[in-house]
Protein backbone atom coordinates (compact mmCIF):
# COMPACT_ATOMS: atom_id res chain seq x y z
CA UNK A 1 0.00 0.00 0.00
CA UNK A 2 1.11 3.41 -0.99
CA UNK A 3 1.85 6.16 1.61
CA UNK A 4 0.36 9.86 0.77
CA UNK A 5 2.92 12.34 0.47
CA UNK A 6 2.64 15.98 -0.27
CA UNK A 7 5.89 18.47 -1.67
CA UNK A 8 5.86 21.76 -0.39
CA UNK A 9 7.75 25.46 -1.48
CA UNK A 10 7.20 28.73 -0.89
CA UNK A 11 4.68 29.10 -3.38
CA UNK A 12 2.48 27.45 -0.93
CA UNK A 13 2.30 29.75 1.32
CA UNK A 14 2.07 29.15 5.38
CA UNK A 15 0.66 26.00 5.89
CA UNK A 16 -1.05 24.34 8.62
CA UNK A 17 0.61 20.85 8.49
CA UNK A 18 -1.36 19.66 10.89
CA UNK A 19 -4.47 20.13 8.61
CA UNK A 20 -2.43 17.75 5.86
CA UNK A 21 -1.86 14.74 8.54
CA UNK A 22 -5.65 15.15 9.35
CA UNK A 23 -6.42 14.68 5.67
CA UNK A 24 -4.35 11.74 5.57
CA UNK A 25 -0.75 12.87 4.74
CA UNK A 26 1.60 10.44 5.87
CA UNK A 27 4.33 13.04 5.40
CA UNK A 28 5.61 15.97 3.61
CA UNK A 29 8.80 16.89 1.12
CA UNK A 30 9.78 20.54 1.27
CA UNK A 31 11.81 22.34 -0.79
CA UNK A 32 14.83 23.50 0.73
CA UNK A 33 16.95 25.58 -2.38
CA UNK A 34 17.25 26.34 -5.36
CA UNK A 35 20.15 26.94 -7.38
CA UNK A 36 23.09 28.53 -5.53
CA UNK A 37 21.36 31.33 -3.87
CA UNK A 38 17.37 30.74 -2.86
CA UNK A 39 16.51 29.61 0.18
CA UNK A 40 12.48 29.19 1.32
CA UNK A 41 11.87 30.95 4.36
CA UNK A 42 9.51 28.38 5.31
CA UNK A 43 11.76 25.46 4.88
CA UNK A 44 13.16 25.16 8.46
CA UNK A 45 9.74 25.88 10.50
CA UNK A 46 8.13 23.36 8.21
CA UNK A 47 10.54 20.64 8.56
CA UNK A 48 10.14 21.49 13.10
CA UNK A 49 6.53 21.39 12.67
CA UNK A 50 6.51 18.19 10.58
CA UNK A 51 9.13 15.93 12.73
CA UNK A 52 6.70 17.38 15.69
CA UNK A 53 3.29 16.30 14.36
CA UNK A 54 5.14 12.64 13.70
CA UNK A 55 5.23 12.96 9.46
CA UNK A 56 7.90 11.63 7.51
CA UNK A 57 10.34 14.13 6.58
CA UNK A 58 11.89 14.73 3.29
CA UNK A 59 13.28 17.78 2.00
CA UNK A 60 14.87 18.97 -2.03
CA UNK A 61 16.86 20.54 -3.81
CA UNK A 62 16.08 22.52 -7.15
CA UNK A 63 19.10 22.46 -9.24
CA UNK A 64 19.85 24.50 -12.56
CA UNK A 65 22.03 22.93 -14.17
CA UNK A 66 24.94 24.67 -13.87
CA UNK A 67 27.79 23.92 -11.21
CA UNK A 68 26.65 20.60 -9.68
CA UNK A 69 28.61 20.69 -6.78
CA UNK A 70 27.75 24.28 -5.75
CA UNK A 71 24.23 23.63 -6.08
CA UNK A 72 24.83 20.30 -3.69
CA UNK A 73 27.25 22.25 -1.16
CA UNK A 74 24.60 25.22 -0.88
CA UNK A 75 21.65 22.78 0.04
CA UNK A 76 23.61 20.87 2.63
CA UNK A 77 24.49 24.19 4.33
CA UNK A 78 21.47 25.13 4.30
CA UNK A 79 19.85 21.76 5.87
CA UNK A 80 22.21 20.53 7.97
CA UNK A 81 21.33 22.08 11.21
CA UNK A 82 18.13 20.01 10.29
CA UNK A 83 19.42 17.01 8.79
CA UNK A 84 18.87 14.77 11.51
CA UNK A 85 14.87 15.59 10.86
CA UNK A 86 15.09 13.90 7.23
CA UNK A 87 14.93 10.83 5.95
CA UNK A 88 14.75 11.48 2.27
CA UNK A 89 16.86 13.86 0.21
CA UNK A 90 15.93 14.77 -3.33
CA UNK A 91 17.49 16.60 -6.26
CA UNK A 92 14.77 18.07 -8.57
CA UNK A 93 16.00 18.10 -11.90
CA UNK A 94 13.80 19.03 -14.60
CA UNK A 95 13.05 21.08 -17.93
CA UNK A 96 15.89 23.59 -19.01
CA UNK A 97 17.99 22.81 -16.77
CA UNK A 98 18.45 19.35 -17.67
CA UNK A 99 18.95 20.97 -21.01
CA UNK A 100 21.91 22.96 -19.09
CA UNK A 101 23.41 20.44 -17.37
CA UNK A 102 22.73 17.11 -19.22
CA UNK A 103 22.99 14.06 -17.42
CA UNK A 104 26.08 14.38 -16.29
CA UNK A 105 25.01 17.20 -14.09
CA UNK A 106 22.82 15.01 -12.30
CA UNK A 107 25.18 11.92 -11.80
CA UNK A 108 27.76 14.50 -10.12
CA UNK A 109 25.01 16.37 -7.72
CA UNK A 110 23.60 12.67 -7.14
CA UNK A 111 27.12 11.95 -5.79
CA UNK A 112 28.26 14.55 -4.15
CA UNK A 113 24.41 15.17 -2.09
CA UNK A 114 24.69 11.22 -1.03
CA UNK A 115 28.48 11.74 0.49
CA UNK A 116 27.75 15.22 2.05
CA UNK A 117 24.04 13.57 3.44
CA UNK A 118 25.85 9.99 4.39
CA UNK A 119 22.32 8.81 2.24
CA UNK A 120 21.04 7.77 -1.10
CA UNK A 121 18.97 10.48 -2.60
CA UNK A 122 16.10 10.48 -4.60
CA UNK A 123 16.31 12.18 -8.20
CA UNK A 124 13.20 13.99 -9.19
CA UNK A 125 11.82 14.58 -12.71
CA UNK A 126 8.78 14.29 -15.38
CA UNK A 127 7.35 11.68 -17.28
CA UNK A 128 9.00 13.61 -20.33
CA UNK A 129 11.84 14.15 -19.26
CA UNK A 130 12.73 10.49 -18.27
CA UNK A 131 12.03 9.42 -21.44
CA UNK A 132 14.16 12.06 -23.47
CA UNK A 133 17.29 11.46 -21.92
CA UNK A 134 19.46 8.17 -21.89
CA UNK A 135 20.23 8.37 -17.71
CA UNK A 136 21.42 4.84 -17.45
CA UNK A 137 24.42 6.55 -15.37
CA UNK A 138 22.00 7.22 -12.85
CA UNK A 139 18.99 4.42 -12.62
CA UNK A 140 20.83 3.34 -9.23
CA UNK A 141 19.20 6.30 -7.67
CA UNK A 142 15.68 5.99 -6.81
CA UNK A 143 13.16 7.72 -9.70
CA UNK A 144 10.66 10.27 -8.34
CA UNK A 145 8.48 10.76 -11.37
CA UNK A 146 6.00 13.21 -12.25
CA UNK A 147 2.85 12.89 -14.84
CA UNK A 148 -0.74 14.69 -14.85
CA UNK A 149 -3.41 13.92 -16.38
CA UNK A 150 -5.13 17.34 -16.12
CA UNK A 151 -5.26 20.28 -14.24
CA UNK A 152 -8.36 20.30 -12.92
CA UNK A 153 -8.89 20.55 -8.97
CA UNK A 154 -8.93 17.56 -7.43
CA UNK A 155 -10.43 16.50 -3.78
CA UNK A 156 -8.03 14.16 -1.24
CA UNK A 157 -5.29 11.20 -2.09
CA UNK A 158 -6.37 9.32 -4.70
CA UNK A 159 -3.84 7.17 -6.43
CA UNK A 160 -3.69 6.13 -9.73
CA UNK A 161 -1.64 4.17 -12.50
CA UNK A 162 0.96 6.12 -14.72
CA UNK A 163 -0.19 7.14 -18.05
CA UNK A 164 2.80 6.49 -20.54
CA UNK A 165 5.81 3.99 -19.54
CA UNK A 166 9.19 4.66 -17.43
CA UNK A 167 12.10 4.58 -20.37
CA UNK A 168 14.99 4.19 -18.24
CA UNK A 169 14.08 3.03 -14.92
CA UNK A 170 12.52 -0.51 -14.41
CA UNK A 171 10.21 1.35 -11.08
CA UNK A 172 9.64 4.28 -9.55
CA UNK A 173 9.76 4.81 -6.00
CA UNK A 174 7.37 7.76 -6.02
CA UNK A 175 4.64 9.14 -8.20
CA UNK A 176 3.92 12.52 -8.26
CA UNK A 177 0.40 12.25 -9.81
CA UNK A 178 -1.41 15.72 -9.55
CA UNK A 179 0.26 19.41 -8.94
CA UNK A 180 -4.36 20.47 -8.13
CA UNK A 181 -5.03 18.58 -5.37
CA UNK A 182 -6.84 19.79 -2.03
CA UNK A 183 -5.95 18.36 0.21
CA UNK A 184 -6.83 19.79 4.70
CA UNK A 185 -7.95 22.95 2.55
CA UNK A 186 -4.87 23.56 0.58
CA UNK A 187 -4.16 23.17 -3.26
CA UNK A 188 -0.62 21.31 -3.27
CA UNK A 189 0.88 18.47 -5.17
CA UNK A 190 0.57 14.61 -4.15
CA UNK A 191 2.23 11.92 -4.95
CA UNK A 192 2.60 8.04 -4.05
CA UNK A 193 5.98 6.80 -2.31
CA UNK A 194 5.85 2.91 -2.58
CA UNK A 195 7.91 2.02 0.55
CA UNK A 196 6.87 1.75 4.24
CA UNK A 197 7.03 4.38 6.99
CA UNK A 198 10.01 2.24 8.39
CA UNK A 199 11.81 1.81 5.83
CA UNK A 200 11.73 5.94 5.34
CA UNK A 201 12.58 6.58 8.49
CA UNK A 202 15.17 4.08 9.13
CA UNK A 203 17.48 6.40 7.76
CA UNK A 204 15.88 9.31 10.18
CA UNK A 205 17.58 10.48 13.23
CA UNK A 206 15.00 10.76 16.05
CA UNK A 207 13.56 13.60 17.22
CA UNK A 208 14.20 14.10 21.20
CA UNK A 209 11.98 16.13 23.24
CA UNK A 210 15.15 18.22 24.69
CA UNK A 211 15.08 20.17 20.98
CA UNK A 212 11.79 21.01 21.07
CA UNK A 213 10.95 24.62 22.38
CA UNK A 214 7.99 26.87 22.42
CA UNK A 215 8.36 31.05 22.62
CA UNK A 216 5.48 33.38 22.98
CA UNK A 217 5.04 36.08 20.75
CA UNK A 218 2.43 39.26 19.29
CA UNK A 219 0.19 37.63 17.32
CA UNK A 220 0.88 39.16 14.09
CA UNK A 221 4.55 38.53 14.53
CA UNK A 222 5.52 36.30 12.10
CA UNK A 223 7.08 33.61 14.75
CA UNK A 224 9.79 33.09 16.80
CA UNK A 225 13.56 32.18 16.18
CA UNK A 226 15.91 30.18 18.50
CA UNK A 227 19.94 30.90 17.74
CA UNK A 228 21.15 26.98 17.40
CA UNK A 229 25.33 27.29 17.13
CA UNK A 230 27.40 28.45 19.48
CA UNK A 231 27.64 32.19 18.23
CA UNK A 232 25.51 33.99 15.26
CA UNK A 233 25.73 37.53 13.61
CA UNK A 234 23.46 39.90 13.64
CA UNK A 235 23.26 41.75 9.99
CA UNK A 236 22.21 45.22 9.10
CA UNK A 237 19.97 43.49 6.35
CA UNK A 238 18.64 40.18 4.65
CA UNK A 239 22.32 39.47 3.70
CA UNK A 240 26.00 38.82 4.62
CA UNK A 241 26.87 42.01 3.28
CA UNK A 242 27.35 43.92 6.99
CA UNK A 243 27.74 43.09 10.44
CA UNK A 244 25.89 44.92 13.19
CA UNK A 245 26.52 42.52 16.86
CA UNK A 246 26.41 38.85 17.36
CA UNK A 247 24.29 36.58 19.68
CA UNK A 248 24.86 33.30 21.26
CA UNK A 249 23.30 29.83 21.26
CA UNK A 250 20.09 29.47 23.13
CA UNK A 251 18.56 33.35 22.54
CA UNK A 252 15.02 33.39 20.92
CA UNK A 253 13.72 36.32 19.37
CA UNK A 254 10.62 37.74 18.10
CA UNK A 255 10.95 37.92 14.45
CA UNK A 256 8.56 40.17 12.05
CA UNK A 257 10.01 39.99 8.96
CA UNK A 258 11.21 37.09 6.46
CA UNK A 259 13.39 37.76 3.29
CA UNK A 260 15.56 35.40 1.55
CA UNK A 261 16.11 32.99 4.57
CA UNK A 262 17.03 35.65 6.61
CA UNK A 263 14.83 36.64 9.69
CA UNK A 264 14.33 40.44 10.86
CA UNK A 265 13.96 41.11 15.03
CA UNK A 266 11.32 42.32 16.41
CA UNK A 267 11.34 46.29 17.48
CA UNK A 268 15.59 46.20 15.49
CA UNK A 269 16.93 46.60 12.54
CA UNK A 270 18.61 43.62 12.74
CA UNK A 271 18.63 40.10 10.88
CA UNK A 272 19.45 36.95 11.57
CA UNK A 273 20.76 34.13 8.93
CA UNK A 274 18.02 31.25 8.98
CA UNK A 275 21.06 28.55 8.83
CA UNK A 276 22.03 29.71 12.04
CA UNK A 277 19.18 28.92 14.39
CA UNK A 278 15.83 27.27 14.14
CA UNK A 279 12.91 29.31 13.03
CA UNK A 280 8.93 28.56 14.61
CA UNK A 281 6.43 30.08 12.75
CA UNK A 282 3.44 31.96 13.62
CA UNK A 283 0.12 30.65 11.69
CA UNK A 284 -1.99 33.48 13.48
CA UNK A 285 -0.22 35.94 11.80
CA UNK A 286 -1.70 34.84 8.67
CA UNK A 287 -5.17 33.76 9.46
CA UNK A 288 -8.05 35.21 12.25
CA UNK A 289 -9.28 31.96 12.50
CA UNK A 290 -6.57 29.64 13.20
CA UNK A 291 -6.34 27.73 16.51
CA UNK A 292 -3.55 28.34 18.84
CA UNK A 293 -2.65 28.54 22.51
CA UNK A 294 -1.98 31.36 24.14
CA UNK A 295 -0.59 32.84 27.48
CA UNK A 296 -1.73 36.07 29.01
CA UNK A 297 0.61 38.74 29.70
CA UNK A 298 -1.18 41.67 31.11
CA UNK A 299 -3.93 41.73 33.42
CA UNK A 300 -7.38 40.89 31.42
CA UNK A 301 -10.97 39.83 32.43
CA UNK A 302 -13.52 38.09 29.85
CA UNK A 303 -16.31 39.33 27.60
CA UNK A 304 -19.18 38.36 26.06
CA UNK A 305 -18.75 40.42 22.85
CA UNK A 306 -16.96 42.67 20.56
CA UNK A 307 -16.78 45.73 23.24
CA UNK A 308 -15.06 46.66 25.98
CA UNK A 309 -17.57 45.88 28.64
CA UNK A 310 -16.31 43.25 31.35
CA UNK A 311 -18.64 41.00 32.54
CA UNK A 312 -17.02 37.38 32.72
CA UNK A 313 -13.76 36.32 35.20
CA UNK A 314 -9.91 37.99 35.36
CA UNK A 315 -8.04 35.73 33.55
CA UNK A 316 -4.82 35.15 35.28
CA UNK A 317 -1.07 36.40 34.28
CA UNK A 318 0.54 33.39 33.20
CA UNK A 319 -2.28 31.28 32.33
CA UNK A 320 -2.55 29.95 29.05
CA UNK A 321 -5.83 29.20 26.96
CA UNK A 322 -6.55 27.76 23.48
CA UNK A 323 -7.81 30.13 21.21
CA UNK A 324 -10.51 29.75 18.44
CA UNK A 325 -9.23 32.40 16.10
CA UNK A 326 -9.64 35.63 16.56
CA UNK A 327 -12.00 39.54 15.81
CA UNK A 328 -10.56 42.81 15.26
CA UNK A 329 -13.06 45.46 16.30
CA UNK A 330 -12.64 49.44 16.18
CA UNK A 331 -14.07 51.49 18.57
CA UNK A 332 -16.16 54.73 17.80
CA UNK A 333 -12.70 56.65 19.29
CA UNK A 334 -11.12 54.89 16.22
CA UNK A 335 -9.15 52.51 18.80
CA UNK A 336 -8.70 49.15 17.65
CA UNK A 337 -9.21 45.84 19.17
CA UNK A 338 -8.07 42.51 19.16
CA UNK A 339 -10.42 39.70 20.55
CA UNK A 340 -9.20 35.95 21.25
CA UNK A 341 -12.15 33.98 21.20
CA UNK A 342 -11.64 31.38 23.98
CA UNK A 343 -14.83 30.20 25.91
CA UNK A 344 -18.58 30.84 25.90
CA UNK A 345 -21.08 33.41 27.40
CA UNK A 346 -19.80 35.74 29.65
CA UNK A 347 -16.29 34.65 29.04
CA UNK A 348 -16.36 34.10 24.83
CA UNK A 349 -13.47 36.59 24.37
CA UNK A 350 -10.63 38.21 26.13
CA UNK A 351 -8.44 41.10 24.73
CA UNK A 352 -5.58 39.33 22.45
CA UNK A 353 -3.69 42.17 22.51
CA UNK A 354 -2.71 40.96 26.56
CA UNK A 355 -1.46 37.72 25.50
CA UNK A 356 0.92 36.18 23.48
CA UNK A 357 0.63 33.68 21.16
CA UNK A 358 2.85 29.87 21.81
CA UNK A 359 4.72 28.85 18.67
Amino acid sequence: MALNIVDLSSNNGPVNLAALKKAGADGVIIKATESTWYVNQCFAGQVKQAAKLGLLVGAYHYSDGGNATANIDFYWKTIKPYAKYIGLHVLDYEGVNITRGGVAHAKTALAHMKQLTGKTPVIYMGLSDENSYNWSSVTGYPLWVAQYNDMYTHYGFKPRSIYGSLRHWKSMKMFQYSSTTVIGGYKVDVSAYYGTKAEWSSSKGSVTMGEHWKAPVEFDDLGAFKVMQKTATFWSDANNDKKVGSTSAGKIYRITKAKDGFYKIANHDQWLDGRTGDFHANPVAYSDTIHAKIVVVKPTAGHKDLTTKVVGKTFKVGSTWKMFGYKTFKSTSGTTWHWARVGTGNNTYINLDKCRVLV
